[in-house]
């Protein structure tokens, strides 16, 4: 059997936050150019679109430092008992439509970990096995300012992962 269920260039692993990036970057200028360009609409709405193009826009500036501050900051190995498996049902964007999102969870050295990854390796993944997960934790853009000090280092979620290789248990 091979141990090594997962395996992912770096460019995959944040794929999902460059498509994000991209289409972020490309409704915020389109929004922007419209606004700009449309010299027959009222005031108003060129200012509602020029204002929903620069939100836009910021939010991909946003999502560019935050995914280079995870990237610049590495990689981090865990070994991680999985303790819990669970298929979270959950609401999407609009009311009628479900999404589900597959996660284990497991602690380790007083850190308590959840990790959403996709169904196929999650389908693998056993309750009670070891697991060496290799991944980018998530960097906040303001970073540490905003973490209680008293439970800092005490719980982390991650999604960009590289590697997941099933190991012995010590």
């Amino acid at each position: 059997m091979d141990s090594v269920l997962y395996t992912a260039s770096p460019l995959r692993a944040f794929s999902g936050m460059i498509f994000m990036t991209v289409f972020f970057f490309a409704l915020g200028l389109l929004s922007a150019w419209t606004s700009i360009s449309g010299r027959r609409d009222h005031i108003l709405k060129r200012l509602g679109a020029g204002c929903a193009g620069l939100i836009l826009l910021l939010s991909g500036v946003v999502l560019v430092i935050t995914g280079y501050q995870s990237y610049v900051n590495g990689d981090k190995i865990v070994l991680l008992r999985v303790e819990e498996k669970n298929e979270v049902v959950r609401n999407c964007d609009d009311i009628d439509r479900t999404c589900t999102d597959y996660v284990v969870e497991g602690n380790t050295d007083g850190v308590y970990y959840t990790f959403g990854l996709g169904k196929e390796v999650w389908d693998v993944i056993e309750v009670n096995a070891c697991y060496q997960f290799t991944y980018y934790p998530p960097k906040s853009l303001l970073g540490e300012y905003l973490q209680d000090p008293q439970y800092a280092g005490l719980y982390e979620s991650a999604s960009s992962f590289t590697r997941i290789e099933k190991v012995n248990c010590p």
